[in-house]
């Protein structure tokens, strides 16, 4: 990696990051709607990669979904797991496609989860999406359930099952 990352609670954001950061969400993610600012500003940690010159080349959040949308997911992927267990979604992790192929988004997914390391977080993406299901495998995240739609795409759900978060539920 030849850029600098950066980690921020949005609150600390300035307008300009937080709109660089919507900027590259809605670049890679089809259906981002009017209420992906407010969903930003809710996140509990943003990702930043900025390369030579400051051009933001990646971005990835820990994002905090209301429970509402937590069992929706679980429901829909029929996962045998309680929701409520799982506070973050790890998401919106997005590099553009000159600086791919770098361990960037790893690196930052790597980073965000070392600061809830005793929190459950979950994570969806495309059964296609190879490079984010490598990914996740690498960070401890298994695939739980079944595909399930979304918009016009199927997506899979994975939960991670790190040692530290499983010695954290009740009764282990």
């Amino acid at each position: 990696m030849n850029g600098t990352a950066y980690f921020k609670e949005p609150i600390a954001c300035t307008e300009e990051e937080r709109r660089g950061f919507a900027h590259l969400v809605r670049l890679g993610f089809e259906g981002s709607d009017d209420g992906l600012p407010g969903r930003i500003r809710d996140a509990r940690w943003l990702a930043f990669y900025y390369v030579a010159g400051g051009t933001l080349a990646a971005v990835a959040a820990l994002k905090t979904p209301n429970g509402m949308y937590r069992e929706d997911v679980f429901n829909k992927a029929t996962a045998r797991v309680s929701a409520a267990d799982y506070e973050f979604e790890l998401g919106w992790v997005f590099v553009v496609p000159a600086h791919r192929g770098k361990r960037i988004a790893e690196n930052l997914c790597r980073q965000l989860l070392a600061r809830v390391p005793t929190s459950g977080v979950f994570a969806t993406t495309r059964p296609d999406n190879v490079s984010m299901i490598r990914i996740l495998r690498a960070l401890d995240f298994a695939r739980v359930g079944k595909p399930y739609p979304r918009r016009n795409e199927q997506l899979v759900l994975f939960l991670r099952s790190c040692p530290a978060f499983v010695a954290s539920l009740p009764g282990a």
